[in-house]
């Protein structure tokens, strides 16, 4: 998980920086097309940051719309969809609880590293958050349509490993709102090995930045964790 997520409002070309280096084999992408068919779907991206998941899937959905509190990131992402050519979006500076849109607006609706600020262990309302962030995506979703949630299960990490301050949060997801769950690898490839040191420290702490840099690492492994779920699904 990375650190607080209100340090990212002034620094969104260095975060654009790291998640530019994430998944460089392209698992999320193949993961995605196994749960849901992305092709002319009206879609919303939670928590979009600098537009990591909404850029992935704008060239191929009827539409896309970027929602996230910080509007610096969503400057990188707007900026990024219009070098693309791309017409078929929109970005709102919005809390992902209570998000400007009509009901049942959406066919997908992702929420990407992003509910973890709210429904961590040591967030205080931890489950009246997160029941309401499930409420909100249920409420934008079209009947059948279909909700994906990733989360880190571990930077630095060979095997996926939950968290401790996460694992209620999974847990609920899993148990609570019958959510389904698959991990994958998303493994960073830096340009250098001082690269990789540099915004690793930044983003993920001096542990991680001491490993990288005593074991010269351009390659760092990562385990994300995709939770998925259909509204028609909902117990």
């Amino acid at each position: 998980m990375l650190r607080r997520d209100d340090v990212y409002d002034h620094i969104s070309s260095r975060y654009e920086l790291l998640i530019s280096k994430e998944d460089y084999e392209g698992n999320i992408a193949r993961a995605i097309a196994g749960i849901v068919r992305m092709q002319g779907k009206d879609f919303v991206d939670l928590g979009a940051g600098t537009g990591r998941l909404t850029r992935l899937y704008a060239p191929i959905a009827a539409s896309a719309t970027a929602v996230d509190r910080a509007a610096d990131m969503l400057k990188v992402a707007a900026s990024k969809l219009a070098a693309a050519g791309l017409y078929n979006w929109r970005t709102i500076v919005s809390d992902y609880r209570r998000v400007p849109l009509d009901d049942r607006c959406a066919d997908v609706v992702t929420a990407g590293w992003t509910l973890c600020y709210v429904a961590a262990s040591d967030v205080p309302g931890r489950e009246e958050h997160l029941e309401t962030a499930i409420g909100e995506i249920d409420r934008l979703l079209r009947d059948g349509g279909t909700s994906i949630i990733l989360e880190t299960l571990g930077t630095g990490e060979e095997e996926p490993r939950r968290p401790e301050h996460l694992r209620e949060y999974y847990d609920a997801l899993e148990h609570k709102y019958g959510y389904r769950h698959l991990a994958i690898r998303t493994d960073y490839a830096f340009d250098s090995a001082e690269q990789a040191e540099s915004l690793c420290r930044d983003f993920f702490g001096d542990e991680l930045g001491d490993r990288i840099r005593e074991q010269g690492l351009r390659i760092v492994p990562e385990n994300t964790g995709i939770w998925w779920r259909t509204k028609s699904e909902k117990g």
